[in-house]
């Protein structure tokens, strides 16, 4: 616990508000252990756990906001990369996005604690229409609701968060190793994922072209028309 004791003395909160930047950026990076550690060394003094959250939270609000704000400019072109950066296979954008217009904006805060969502629901809820300050409302009490959830756990199991922390300062060497495979499966996986979701949201733009943008209803299609036992061919002027 003594070396991250001294990381978190020497970058301390610009250190987490980093964290909070890559945890939602779609890089594969599991910030939950780092802030359960956190947790761990507040209980020694060596963090405000205030603003340790803070910090966390106003990384991941900048990186959501980022997400929110590219869902608004190009959502539609960037659709298969924002479902790829999510790590749960059954987290898609536009579901997300329907639940966004049904709920509201206080699925935002139900979406964080949904394993492996990412900036999904942030970028759904550019793609709803969601009013930009309602967004920030809602992501910034889920964020911090997020971040103090974890250091509070590392809080009460600090005994053995620190008993976890120290063993793995002991084999850090063979951790790390491991840890960086992990990094290139989990990546290789979510390049994987985009092409699974481009097709995906291919077959949904073909079903969606059927319908017309300005009534919502489907457009008749020739074959219907001539199936139509009413339609009768008008005679020609030759005729």
């Amino acid at each position: 616990m003594e070396h991250f004791a001294e990381l978190f003395q020497t970058y301390g909160y610009p250190m987490l508000f980093l964290l909070g930047i890559v945890e939602f950026l779609g890089l594969p990076i599991a910030a939950a252990p780092v802030l359960m550690v956190v947790g761990a060394a507040s209980i020694a003094g060596v963090l405000n756990p205030v603003l340790a959250v803070g910090s966390v939270a106003m990384g991941a609000l900048l990186t959501e906001s980022f997400w929110f704000g590219l869902a608004r400019w190009r959502g539609r072109g960037l659709l298969d990369v924002a479902c790829g950066l999510a790590s749960n296979p059954n987290v898609c954008v536009l579901s997300f996005r329907d639940r966004v217009r049904k709920s509201g904006a206080g699925i935002l805060i139900a979406a964080k604690f949904i394993p492996g969502t990412g900036s999904v629901p942030a970028f759904a809820a550019g793609l709803s229409g969601l009013n930009y300050r309602r967004f920030v409302s809602f992501d910034a009490v889920a964020l911090l609701l997020w971040s103090a959830v974890y250091v509070l756990v590392g809080g009460i199991f600090h005994a053995q968060v620190e008993t976890l922390a120290e063993s793995v300062s002991t084999h850090f060497a063979w951790i790390s190793g491991g840890l960086s495979a992990l990094f290139v499966l989990a990546f290789a996986w979510r390049v994987h994922k985009v092409r699974l979701h481009r097709g995906m949201h291919a077959r949904h733009a073909g079903r969606s072209s059927e319908v017309a943008p300005s009534s919502g209803r489907a457009r008749p299609r020739p074959q219907a028309v001539l199936r139509d036992p009413a339609w009768r061919p008008q005679a020609s002027i030759s005729d």
